[in-house]
């Protein structure tokens, strides 16, 4: 998890590296100064060797130099998840979110994003537990209006500090597939 975490970060910091060698100065002009604020409802669907489950949640945050994204997002399971026969569980969890879309202001342009946060994973009648969410994808999004803009994604979500009996780390994560109904504004290019 460290390893995946590291290699999203570096990608991070080298995107943002290199958009900022673009503009003038990193907080001046057509650099990271704020340039909008949006909100999204998500919808996702995650995958378990046998099951799937329909997750809901939103977020929501501030623009900086029309590319980078600070914001808030928190996600819940729909329904409960049987990973293993027998094992059902649920899953809320909310976190600070970063983005990076790159030439935002086309129609069509690349988008990633990292959730990092804790929640609640709790079997089905049994005990709650806290857990660690890592929460990373990537995808495609497109400018329907000024305002309004729709994201896939795809991405795998990593629950970790897990303590629930007859389940592991490895049974709470997984694979995810994601709808993003974007709302907000955005000035500048």
């Amino acid at each position: 998890m460290k390893r995946t975490l590291s290699i999203f970060l570096v990608i991070t910091i080298s995107t943002l590296t290199l958009s900022a060698q673009r503009e003038e100065t990193l907080f001046g002009k057509n650099g990271f100064e704020f340039s909008g604020a949006w909100g999204a409802a998500t919808y996702n669907y995650s995958f378990f060797e046998e099951d799937y489950v329909f997750t809901r949640g939103g977020y929501g945050g501030l623009e900086f130099g029309n590319t980078f994204f600070l914001g808030y997002g928190w996600f819940r399971f729909r329904e409960n998840a049987e990973p293993i026969e027998g094992n059902r569980f649920t899953l809320k969890y909310h976190g600070i979110m970063l983005g990076i879309a790159p030439g935002a202001h086309k129609v069509a342009h690349p988008r990633i994003t990292m959730l990092i946060g804790g929640g609640k994973a709790r079997l089905d009648g049994g005990p709650t537990d806290r857990v660690f969410v890592f929460q990373p994808s990537a995808g495609l999004e497109i400018n329907v209006f000024g305002w309004f803009r729709v994201g896939a994604e795809g991405g795998y979500r990593i629950v970790a500090n897990e303590n629930l009996p007859g389940l592991s780390a490895r049974d709470l994560s997984s694979p995810f597939a994601q709808l993003d109904l974007r709302f907000g504004f955005s000035w500048g290019r």
